[in-house]
């Protein structure tokens, strides 16, 4: 009996009430994806607003040239080390306390950062990073939840950058202002604060397999590839922007730049999601693998602006059909525990905080 039912009935000593939520019908299992998918797309809507700016802003502010991807790197770190509490705070207090406090966490990076660019802080412009970074590490959790009732629910959460991918030009338009970026990311924190207080407290749909999982090759091919996309990925996102910069390139055509990345990043989800037979995961892994090498070439061996914006575009697909094909070997036959998510998260980030570390050119 809920509780609702519980103030009805006369209570007698000795009576024994249950008083868990009831089990979700299927439209409000659907609603759930709904609202995951949306506070997934503005998680990244945000992050995609600071990854345009910051490594420009960071440029003008670091103290030397060696200190320039500190702050995106705090911000890949800060991801990173949010994966397990996030994972272990999904067991322990649910979506709706979990997903909260990473959004809180970024509303609080945003402003932070925003005050950085104000004051010309490079030190509070680190913090603000890394705050950002510590809420990007729960929103990756909203694909896991969503891929525990099927792969496809994971798959359409996924696909819920697209919404980054063509938003991120627009906000540009309206302002180029840094400060005003980061205060906008702020409110779309926020917003993803809103939108978790309508999740369930706990975890409350069933998995489609009830098999355990176990750190078998599925595990490591998935983890494995995984890293090495978040590696390319994260490199470009620092050095993309940073040498169209300097190739004179302005702050809309970079945003837009961004944008074509981000749609390259997520809309091969999008595709998986409504014709998965498209994706088998093994020769979607390779395919994937070999797109990001191709990519490389037009993002770090070249000075010109088209081959750079074309190899950001080409290391999106190459990384959108990696992580396509891992959450298919993770969720697949199996269940994978929290521990196992945890840690492949973590590998994929701490590869991403590798990959900001390499030097800017």
């Amino acid at each position: 009996m809920n509780m609702k039912d519980q103030r009805d009935d006369h209570m007698r000593a000795g009576q024994l009430s249950c008083l868990c939520p009831p089990l979700q019908d299927e439209a409000a299992i659907t609603d759930n994806r709904l609202i995951l998918a949306a506070g997934y797309g503005l998680a990244i809507l945000a992050q995609a607003l600071v990854l345009t700016i910051l490594p420009e802003q960071s440029r003008l502010l670091a103290p030397s040239l060696t200190l320039i991807g500190l702050p995106f790197a705090l911000m890949m770190i800060g991801a990173a080390v949010a994966t397990v509490p996030a994972a272990l705070l999904l067991d322990a207090f649910g979506r709706q306390a979990a997903f909260g406090l990473g959004a809180s966490l970024g509303a609080a990076g945003g402003a932070l950062s925003a005050f950085a660019l104000l004051h010309m802080n490079f030190f509070a412009l680190c913090v603000g990073a890394f705050w950002l970074g510590l809420a990007q590490g729960f929103a990756l959790f909203y694909r896991h939840i969503a891929a525990q009732a099927s792969l496809q629910a994971g798959l359409v959460v996924f696909s819920g950058g697209i919404a980054a991918a063509v938003l991120t030009p627009a906000f540009f338009v309206l302002t180029i202002n840094a400060g005003k970026i980061f205060l906008i990311a702020a409110g779309l924190h926020i917003g993803a604060l809103a939108l978790s207080s309508r999740l369930p407290h706990m975890r409350a749909i069933a998995t489609a397999c009830a098999q355990p999982a176990e750190f078998n090759w599925r595990f490591f091919m998935a983890t494995g590839a995984g890293a090495l996309a978040w590696l390319m990925m994260a490199a470009t996102m620092l050095h993309g922007p940073l040498t169209l910069a300097r190739c004179s390139a302005t702050p809309v055509f970079i945003g837009g730049a961004m944008s074509g990345h981000l749609l390259a990043m997520y809309g091969p989800a999008a595709l998986a999601a409504r014709w998965p037979r498209f994706f088998p995961t093994l020769p979607a892994l390779l395919c994937g693998c070999v797109l990001l090498c191709l990519g490389a070439i037009g993002v770090f061996l070249n000075n010109l602006i088209i081959p750079v914006t074309l190899g950001m575009i080409i290391i999106g697909i190459g990384w959108s059909i990696v992580n396509v094909a891992s959450l298919g070997l993770l969720n697949e036959a199996v269940r994978p525990s929290r521990l196992m998510l945890a840690i492949h998260d973590l590998t994929l980030l701490s590869a991403a905080t590798i990959g900001a570390l390499l030097p800017a050119s």
